[in-house]
């Protein structure tokens, strides 16, 4: 058979692996349909799905059908089992009689005689488990041939847990941003700093590993913290009036405290360490000032117990966030000012998020609903927040897309840009839910993409079809990525560009909003 014969069986083949396992929604669902498929397909005896846990060190069977069904859990230790060896290559292997090699490792205890084969699980990002199958035990056979169709199957699972994987860190980038946004407009509107401290600290020990959280006020004496939040030992906050200690002391005396913020993995082991403390079970700890205005007022600590907590950016990040917005708070305690930079610093944080993977040109997020505030007040617009909000959210669903598609410097295939196309349903799937978000944000999310001619996607609306709000944001949208430099080409001249977006419109941008652009920038900044 020749091999363009046998590259197109693949291809067919893996369209049909692709066919059973894209609509499924859960990891749980891929690795079910995956075994099962394998088992009806092949007479294997028994047919394993093994993923990989870095972590521990070990190969879990996560699935299984046949005579090893019920050895869902069992863990192959690093180098053992002719599964490592299949997951450290990451190539196929075929075995016409397993009992003879060394390596395999027999589930049921008995070394018996039986086919194998093995395929690497392989995402985007790398290897990350095994699909076996063998003919121990019992009447069954396994053909060298067969692991054509296997591999198959094993790639079209990959992609798609690797696709599900990906949904599942966007909707989770969006519940963090959800909280903190939230967040954001009850500190706005708290009048009580103290209950304000009380649902920060809750916030960040709902999106960080930490035990529990407190704020200490800096002052003259013994310190006792204003706040405690979460899961304490039993009799800990008690050591404070045991064993009172003063700023300048244990972790309040970090010599890097007011430059914060701080980590200290074991508090034990902390040359200021006091024993007390260390004994009753305070393990890591970060740290991070207040200091509104410049001055020494307090610190906002979180702390884990009897285990460590490894350092994470994205935990300090979060801190030094929190701890900025209840400076401005404990501002308006003594000083009576409102709150004002609050939400917008919620904001930022999101845009920082969602160019976590460089999904445009740094900076994209900040211009575009900048540049969309302008054009909405220019046109009386009456959400601009909405507007706002869309313009930091519409290209959520992109989180959703693998790296080698979102960064591919040429043309993407016809499968790959179907993909992409995917995005906005995907950030609107996953923003519906936010009761926050005005329907206008929604609206840029969901049709930031339809053009004016109804030539392009997602629901190929028309002129005046399209949210008003949707057209605003497809301008200046346009105009950025004109001027902005992408792995598949050049930023554009300034003046090309506004030729461009006269060109277009009438054709694919709303002619009146594109006037209404091309006057603001002539009026300047």
């Amino acid at each position: 058979m020749s091999l363009e014969v046998l590259e197109l069986q693949r291809l067919r083949t893996l369209v049909q692996a692709w066919r059973l396992l894209a609509p499924l929604k859960t990891a749980r669902e891929v690795y079910e349909t995956v075994v099962d498929t394998a088992k009806r397909q092949t007479r294997a005896t028994s047919v394993l799905l093994f993923l990989h846990r870095p972590e521990e060190g070990v190969l879990e069977l996560v699935a299984a059908r046949g005579l090893s069904r019920d050895k869902v859990g069992f863990r192959l230790p690093k180098g053992q089992g002719i599964s490592w060896t299949v997951m450290e290559k990451g190539e196929p292997l075929f075995i016409p009689d397993a009992s003879q090699d060394p390596r395999v490792v027999f589930l049921s205890g008995k070394r018996q005689k039986g086919a194998y084969m093995g395929v690497p699980l392989r995402t985007p990002e790398g290897v990350i488990g095994v699909l076996s199958l063998d003919t121990a035990g019992g009447p069954g056979e396994l053909f060298p041939e067969e692991t054509f169709w296997i591999q198959a199957l094993a790639e079209a699972a990959g992609v798609v847990l690797s696709r599900l994987k990906a949904l599942e860190e966007a909707r989770e980038e969006a519940r963090r941003s959800e909280r903190l946004l939230k967040l954001a407009l009850n500190l706005e509107s708290a009048k009580d700093p103290l209950s304000m401290a009380q649902e920060a600290l809750e916030t960040l020990l709902e999106l960080t590993p930490y035990h529990g959280g407190a704020l200490y006020l800096f002052q003259a004496g013994t310190v006792r913290p204003a706040v405690i939040a979460g899961a304490y030992p039993p009799g800990f906050p008690r050591l404070y009036e045991e064993h009172p200690i003063r700023f300048g002391e244990g972790l309040l005396g970090h010599p890097r405290l007011w430059e914060g913020p701080v980590y200290v993995e074991d508090y034990a082991r902390f040359p200021g360490a006091l024993k007390p403390y260390a004994e009753a079970g305070l393990r890591s700890a970060l740290l991070v000032p207040l200091v509104p205005e410049g001055r020494r007022y307090g610190v906002l600590a979180l702390g884990s117990f009897h285990t460590p907590v490894p350092y994470r950016q994205e935990d300090e990040t979060l801190l030094k966030i929190v701890a900025h917005a209840l400076e401005e708070a404990l501002e308006r305690l003594f000083q009576l000012r409102r709150l004002q930079a609050t939400q917008e610093a919620a904001l930022k944080a999101l845009a920082q998020v969602l160019e976590y993977r460089d999904l445009e040109t740094r900076g994209h997020t900040e211009r575009v609903a900048e540049l969309s505030l302008r054009l909405g007040k220019a046109l009386g617009f009456p959400d601009l927040e909405g507007l706002r909000l869309g313009a930091y959210f519409h290209d959520l669903g992109k989180l959703a897309l693998p790296d080698e598609i979102l960064r591919k410097p040429a043309a993407l295939s016809t499968g790959e840009w179907r993909v992409v196309k995917t995005h906005p349903e995907v950030g609107a799937e996953i923003l519906k839910n936010l009761s926050f978000l005005p329907k206008t944000a929604l609206n840029v999310v969901l049709h930031h993409h339809e053009r004016w001619d109804g030539s392009v996607y997602p629901k190929g609306l028309k002129g005046e079809e399209i949210p008003l709000e949707a057209r605003i944001f497809a301008v200046v949208d346009v105009w950025d990525a004109l001027l902005s430099q992408r792995p598949y080409k050049k930023p554009w001249p300034i003046e090309e560009a506004k030729k461009e977006l006269q060109a277009q419109a009438g054709k694919t941008l709303d002619p009146k909003v594109v006037t209404a652009f091309l006057r603001l920038l002539e009026e300047g900044p």
